[in-house]
């Protein structure tokens, strides 16, 4: 009765590590199509997580990189809160709801995730995620869909424009910044993973994300994204830079006119506009330095600082992740953030190109081709085994060996005689060794059978199999760890580029996936070091 309880308690342990792990994988899928599901999925995934925290005495809370920074914001947010200029209800619950959200997806990816088959299940949610996305916005393009009378299209400026995406997202450009992402971490995998599969379905993704972010003609994150190949190109692979020349004269070839506006003056929010709002975003910092105007307050507050030229128009955020930080939470907490952010960006991109991640490809087609070859060998050996005409073959030449290790034997016999003594049987000097000894072409402990012969030929093809195949799974997880390290590296680099003209982690899609990343990466990195 003892043994089935404690089995019976294995298992509610057991249940509870998987139903954690099933809400990280299910907020990672539905965070870009469903939003408010993704919230569903993070708040029963943190129950579960302490439930589990509670009962299992083996399951304990680890230290993360970077919580300290991420306690700070919290805290310095909360307070930004309390001394707003701006006394509304609303704005504590959009405080309470949407910090609490960010806060639990950071626990329950950080805490749960860890080990490499848990690292591989979040890539396929968030690769599966992306797909619908894109498909989405195909969808869109091809059936069409009318953007002329929607706020962030301007008409006078575009009037053929009728056909610029925005899929499961609100927003065009926020659909953009999510494309930047998913086309970072594909490009992660790709630069280090060697499995041919995974990087045909990393460069199928890129091409895939990539028209889909044409489509949506937002400027900005099509820029981000060339930076970022073009330091790739530099850094790691010189063809990238003729398949971006290559791409850049098809599609100014096809229509250089509407490619080109997509970098003037005259689009949806100029330079010019966005500068007065900036203007708006530094006047709000010098008058609230320390604690901020409240977070998520800027749209409330805003009009007192208006600097945009269409006083009906309602701006949410100061168009620059970072201005939009320092005046919602106070420079301390745009700090704290950004102690987070740029940490997990650098501690990311540097682990990446680690010495011994550097290794692991040459390391992993090594040991590939070793298994490759116990392969062949095992199959060459089958044959061996069951043709009849080689069997006679390795017979006859059995034969022979043996005739001339008689025949030689018998002349060493002529030539080098045993000595005996005349009283009796001779006697071996303990410090040589008569040739009758060295047995040539026989072996000690009698004639083995050709089933002996099958049976260790296929245990030791078994086991040079198995040993090849279990070091061929650890370069490729290893590798795997590295290709992730780079995807998160980058889709921070990307969201930092993507900050500097808008404040993409305003929207929530955006920003639970900011926290995922973030979380995954500390997770990552204490999976290396548990797993060697």
């Amino acid at each position: 009765m003892g043994r089935i309880s404690i089995l019976a308690r294995r298992q509610r342990l057991k249940n509870l590590e998987v139903w954690a792990v099933r809400a990280v994988l299910a907020e990672t899928f539905f965070l870009a199509i469903f939003p408010s599901v993704a919230a569903v999925a993070a708040v029963s995934g943190t129950v579960v997580w302490f439930l589990r925290l509670q009962v299992d005495a083996q399951f304990k809370l680890r230290s993360l990189a970077f919580d300290v920074p991420v306690m700070l914001f919290v805290i310095l947010s909360a307070v930004s809160i309390f001394n707003s200029p701006v006394r509304d209800a609303e704005l504590i619950y959009n405080f309470f709801s949407m910090l609490g959200i960010f806060v639990m997806t950071y626990l329950l990816v950080g805490q749960n995730i860890r080990t490499t088959e848990q690292v591989k299940l979040f890539v396929k949610a968030l690769s599966l995620s992306a797909l619908i996305v894109v498909l989405g916005g195909f969808f869109q393009y091809v059936f069409g869909i009318d953007v002329a009378e929607i706020t962030w299209t301007d008409a006078e400026a575009f009037p053929e424009m009728r056909k610029r995406v925005f899929s499961t997202m609100e927003n065009p450009n926020v659909l953009a910044g999510f494309l930047d992402v998913a086309i970072c971490f594909a490009l992660g995998l790709f630069a280090k993973v060697s499995d041919g599969r995974i990087r045909f379905l990393a460069v199928v993704s890129v091409f895939m994300a990539a028209a889909c972010l044409l489509m949506t003609y937002s400027s900005g994150p099509l820029v981000t994204l060339l930076i970022i190949f073009l330091i790739y190109g530099l850094l790691q692979d010189w063809r990238i830079l003729i398949l971006i020349a290559a791409a850049a004269s098809f599609l100014l070839y096809n229509d250089a006119e509407k490619v080109l506006s997509l970098f003037t003056t005259t689009a949806d929010m100029t330079a010019e506009l966005r500068s007065g709002i900036w203007v708006g975003a530094i006047a709000m910092i010098s008058d609230h330095p320390f604690a901020g105007i409240g977070f998520d307050a800027f749209a409330a507050v805003y009009p007192q600082y208006s600097h945009y030229a269409a006083e009906e128009v309602t701006v949410r955020h100061a168009h620059n992740l970072f201005l939009n930080m320092a005046a919602e939470i106070g420079i301390a907490g745009a700090l704290a953030f950004c102690w987070y952010f740029f940490g997990t960006m650098f501690t990311a991109l540097v682990m990446s190109s680690n010495e011994r991640y550097v290794k692991i490809k040459t390391a992993a087609a090594e040991t590939a081709r070793r298994a490759a070859d116990s392969k062949l060998n095992k199959k060459l050996a089958e044959i061996f085994v069951t043709s009849k005409f080689l069997q006679e073959l390795a017979q006859a030449k059995a034969m022979l060996l043996t005739r001339l290790s008689e025949l030689s034997n018998g002349l060493l016999d002529k030539i080098f005689p045993a000595k005996t003594k005349k009283s009796g049987a001779a006697k071996k000097d303990p410090n040589l060794v008569h040739h009758e000894e060295m047995k040539w072409g026989r072996k000690s402990g009698g004639k083995k059978s050709d089933d002996d012969d099958k049976m260790d030929l296929q245990k030791f093809a078994e086991d040079e199999e198995e040993l090849d195949w279990r070091e061929l799974k650890a370069a490729r997880d290893s590798q795997i760890i590295s290709g992730v390290r780079l995807g998160i590296g980058l889709a921070f680099l990307s969201i930092a580029l993507n900050g500097m003209s808008d404040d993409l982690l305003s929207d929530m899609p955006s920003a639970l996936l900011m926290w995922q990343l973030g979380a995954l990466g500390a997770a990552v990195n204490l999976v290396d070091e548990e797993q060697g």
